[in-house]
This record gives structure tokens, sequence and C-alpha cells, in this order.
């Protein structure tokens, strides 16, 4: 468990953060960096991209420090 925790958690935020700017950077008109910032679609994926990646990094964490602390 705290090799998850602490390696492939981390690891599986990033993916999805990475997926999430790649979804919002690309779109019908080929790729678009700036595309995510003039709202839409884009902006979604981006805001939706940080908030996912940034709860499962934060709640690894926590229950890491849960599990060091119960001496688990």
């Amino acid at each position: 468990m705290k090799t998850y925790l602490r390696i492939i958690n981390p690891l599986v935020a990033l993916v999805v953060l990475l997926l999430c700017l790649w979804a919002s950077m690309n779109g019908d008109n080929g790729f678009q960096p700036l595309g995510m910032l003039r709202g839409g679609i884009p902006t979604y994926f981006l805001a939706k991209g940080l908030f996912c990646s940034s709860a499962l990094f934060l709640m690894g964490r926590i229950l890491l420090l849960m599990t060091e602390k119960s001496g688990k």
C-alpha cells in the first residue's frame, strides 16, 4: 500500500493531468495550445485535469500520512 501511495498514485495523478491537458489543447481544428484559455470545452478539460490530479495527489498524501502514523 505504501509503495502505491508513494510511487504509483503521483504517477497516476500526473497521467490524468497530462491527458486532460492534451484533450484541452487538441480540438477539431488541430493543436491549439492557447485554445484552452478562450473558454468552452477546452477550459473545462483544463479545470477538470487540475482538479482531479490535485485531488488524487492530495488524497494519496493524506492516506500515506495516516498509514505511517498508525504504524501499519
